[in-house]
């Protein structure tokens, strides 16, 4: 059976179960080989790198283990650039080894380009200390991921440009509100939303996550109580259906999130940023911080109970986590209500941003 290598993103915890359950929804069968905070090794009979890739959020590259460099480039150009990219730390005697190893790799590379007649060079990272390629600098290259005792031919990178267009050029924006769509994806997939499922945002924003469950054939629902809001996601789905030739439906609804019993009867999934508080210019004090959570708690237990009672498979849920002046942080625990009635429950697991002012961490809520 085939063999593939994912390179995770940050927060590798996080992406391994983005990872899983898209696999999983879709009944994509996978066997793990090993797993580590840099790379998954899955045996998978059938896959489409290509639409894996674009359906990821927590996902860089997916690279093909090989034995050979038999059809290493089916391209028709005779000029090409390639790389290694190597991947994982090692001691001082294990790096002299591999760089002998990667010496004679290039070698061999060189040996197979020379015989098919192409002239090819050789591209490094732009980072001196760094031994493999960044997404943005790996696009239309012929790249080897040297990862651990594999070998792989990368199929597939994540292409930082795409998410840059959307972001950019959908016509409405709320830049200082609105959730990255690499966050958006990340909650779309651990919601175990497929294709023809109906997916529920109760506050959809400017409809970040819709969009990209919409890219992805699913149809979404969108509540907010900002009327602004809510015609912002009509453009922006609109903009979205004609640019991305989008045959999902969408249903926006301009509602507190703690009425939606009144709208919905029955959702497939949920996946959703709420409101987290207010905009802080600077870190809280822990006082300031404890307050704001127990301001938090009320609305999210009420839609919470209202989301259990319709959701059929999955609700993943994000809460703040406030990092305050005395560098502390101050969770918002949901365990107590989730537990008091008995529903299961992941997590939380911890979603980073080096710039904001909280972190977040994401709760996968099951039925």
């Amino acid at each position: 059976m085939p063999k593939y290598i994912f390179i995770l993103g940050r927060d590798p915890e996080l992406s391994q179960k983005e990872l899983f359950s898209y696999l999983e929804a879709r009944k994509i069968s996978y066997g793990v080989e090993e797993c580590s905070d840099i790379a998954c090794v899955l045996e998978i009979k059938t896959i489409s790198p290509e639409k894996c890739i674009k359906d990821l959020g927590g996902t860089q590259k997916i690279a093909q283990v090989i034995d050979s460099f038999d059809n290493l480039y089916m391209g028709t150009k005779n000029k090409v650039r390639y790389a290694i990219s190597k991947y994982g730390e090692k001691g001082i005697e294990e790096q002299t080894e591999e760089e002998e190893e990667k010496d004679d790799l290039r070698s061999e590379i060189k040996a197979y380009f020379k015989k098919e007649k192409i002239k090819a060079t050789i591209k490094k990272s732009h980072r001196e200390e760094q031994e493999y390629l960044d997404p943005s600098e790996a696009q239309n290259i012929v790249e080897i991921i040297q990862y651990k005792k594999y070998l792989a031919k990368v199929l597939a990178v994540f292409n930082p440009k795409e998410y840059k267009f959307r972001d950019t050029k959908r016509p409405a924006q709320r830049p200082l509100h609105t959730v990255s769509i690499r966050l958006a994806k990340i909650l779309i997939n651990l919601s175990a939303a497929k294709e023809r499922d109906t997916l529920l945002d109760p506050f959809s924003g400017i409809g970040t996550v819709l969009q990209e469950a919409m890219i992805m054939g699913i149809d979404v629902i969108g509540i907010d109580k900002d009327k602004f809001c809510i015609e912002a996601s009509k453009k922006n789905l609109d903009w979205i259906r004609k640019e991305y030739n989008c045959s999902s439906s969408y249903r926006l609804v301009h509602a507190d999130a703690r009425q939606l019993g009144k709208y919905l009867s029955t959702i497939d999934c949920v996946a959703t940023e709420p409101y987290l508080g207010p905009f802080l210019k600077k870190y809280p004090s822990e006082a300031e911080a404890k307050r704001i959570v127990q301001e938090l708690l009320p609305l999210y237990q009420e839609v919470l109970y209202n989301l259990i009672k319709i959701t059929k498979k999955r609700i993943v849920f994000i809460t703040p986590r406030f990092r305050t002046t005395a560098k502390k942080e101050v969770p918002i625990n949901l365990a107590p209500l989730l537990d008091k009635k008995g529903i299961p429950f992941e997590g939380p697991f911890l979603y980073s941003s080096p710039t904001s002012k909280i972190l977040r961490e994401i709760w996968v809520i099951k039925k």
